[in-house]
């Protein structure tokens, strides 16, 4: 007897539609699978038939032929095993009164029958959603990624057993229902930032705090550079307190990609930020793998931070790696014939210290490094680099009348309830997005400027040795500055501070 289900797979951060076609004839014991199974897929043979037999069906005693359609995309995932095992009962009429008409399976089997978290499927939901289907099931595990994807009808099912009395007799299953996106921003709107630490913690650096909020309105790149202990680290861990809210667009895809890598899709509704360790490589970064390219940790913090701690101790070759991505917001891999594309627009900080030692420039303690060590450890970032960072700002010791003297600067709330009034403000003028991803023609466009002002950038472009990106990431930055002051004009303090952020 032939049976077929909807299924699907997750490539990269894609869900992709798959069919499950299962068809039992006579001839000897056998189970074939064809359609480009990956080993995880083939290994799932023997998964199936302890689950369904320990479940207390009767395991098919002929030929099984079980086609993945279509047959040339890849199939690496183990929720296909759910789907599997459900063909096989159908077509060997052990689940009776079936109907799979508009349904998708997802999931995968343990020996004893139980059914497992899928990895990915949130991306495979939405494209199912897409093909119009309908209902679907689902491990109870994958529930609220299943109500994020906006699928009609949610079955969530613990075992087997539950599937297949849930497809059989949907009327008597326990099942789920609404619209995914709202479930989501509903949840969102539920959670509170209350446990996040706050700016007002910090004594002092109040020059930094000012860059944090530049930085953030505009999302540029900024690098903190100070001694050891002068707060880089707590400063960057409170940036997303002061980030605005995410959209429903972007909360789904903040969960898409935590769906993809195998996170759970709403452990953190706050804005990603994403902190790997200095001995991280290419592919943990940037993404990729050796089969089916994995998201990296910027397409992690896709919407949200990627602070890079100690960036002069990262292998060169990885920061390099940064340069493509920071331009275009997406990452391209290719394996094996398949391209697989990743969103990675991420607002990213970085913090260093001076020297190896730490102590160049401190007023403090004095610096052992000799010239050669100090130039070699600054070589880690390179001019290309560091002409993409928009901002640097250098951090001193705080002292003891700072340290005394706590919550008598900005505050997180201060800082975002500024921070939304520039977004605001530059949206009454007609810009979206964020002005560091203004285009050529925007930034002639919105961030003109008048006589003076264009006589004072003509000497700072000769004086600096300004090349015309770092030209023009600086009148972006100025221009956040102006949108912080609620100014339509740029004026000459605007410029002078963007400036006074590209000094080496």
């Amino acid at each position: 007897m032939y049976s077929r289900i909807r299924s699907a797979v997750c490539l990269g951060i894609e869900g992709r539609e798959v069919y499950v076609e299962t068809d039992i004839s006579k001839g000897l014991p056998s189970v074939n699978v064809v359609g480009l199974a990956q080993t995880t897929v083939m290994e799932s043979k023997d998964r199936i038939k302890s689950a369904i037999i320990n479940s207390g069906f009767n395991y098919p005693r002929t030929r099984v032929t079980i086609n993945l359609m279509p047959a040339e995309l890849k199939k690496n995932s183990s929720g296909l095993d759910l789907p599997m095992a459900l063909g096989m009962l159908i077509s060997e009429c052990r689940a009776e009164n079936v109907s799979t008409e508009g349904l998708a399976v997802i999931g995968e089997l343990t020996l004893d029958g139980r059914v497992r978290h899928v990895k990915g499927a949130l991306p495979m939901m939405i494209e199912l959603k897409k093909r119009g289907v309908k209902k679907v099931v689902v491990p109870s595990d994958n529930a609220e990624e299943a109500l994020m994807s906006g699928i009609r009808e949610i079955f969530p099912v613990k075992n087997l057993r539950e599937c297949v009395e849930a497809i059989s007799k949907p009327e008597n299953a326990y099942k789920v229902s609404g619209a995914g996106k709202n479930k989501a921003v509903q949840i969102y709107d539920e959670y509170t930032d209350e446990t996040m630490p706050d700016f007002g913690d910090i004594s002092g650096q109040e020059n930094a705090k000012r860059a944090v909020l530049v930085a953030v309105a505009g999302r540029h790149g900024l690098l903190m550079v100070g001694s050891p202990g002068c707060g880089k680290t707590m400063m960057a861990g409170r940036i997303p307190s002061v980030m605005p809210a995410m959209s429903s667009e972007e909360l789904l895809q903040a969960a898409v990609v935590r769906s993809a890598a195998g996170l759970d899709s709403l452990t953190s509704l706050q804005r990603p930020f994403r902190h790997p360790h200095h001995t991280i490589g290419p592919a943990g970064l940037l993404g990729g793998g050796s089969n089916i390219a994995q998201p990296g940790e910027i397409t992690l913090a896709h919407n949200g931070v990627l602070f890079l701690d100690e960036i002069c101790e990262f292998n060169k070759h990885v920061i390099e790696g940064l340069r493509i991505p920071m331009e275009e917001k997406k990452i391209t891999h290719f394996r094996k014939g398949e391209s697989y594309t990743f969103p990675c627009d991420f607002q990213l900080v970085m913090a260093s210290n001076p020297c190896p030692c730490g102590f160049f420039g401190d007023k403090e303690k004095e610096c052992r490094c000799t010239q050669v060590d100090i130039e070699r450890y600054r070589s880690k970032l390179s001019g290309p680099i560091m002409d993409r960072v928009d901002m640097k700002v250098p951090m001193e010791r705080v002292t003891y009348n700072q340290l005394s003297e706590p919550g008598s600067g900005m505050s997180s709330n201060d800082m975002r309830t500024k921070i939304l009034k520039a977004r605001e403000f530059a949206a009454s003028m007609g810009r979206a997005g964020y002005n560091s991803d203004m285009t050529a023609s925007d930034t002639d466009k919105y961030c003109r400027l008048e006589r003076a002002e264009r006589n004072f950038m003509r000497e700072a472009y000769s004086s600096l040795a300004m090349s015309p990106r770092a030209y023009m990431r600086t009148l972006r930055v100025s221009r956040t500055i102006a949108d912080l002051d609620l100014s339509e004009i740029i004026r000459r303090e605007h410029l002078a501070e963007a400036l006074s952020y590209r000094m080496p």
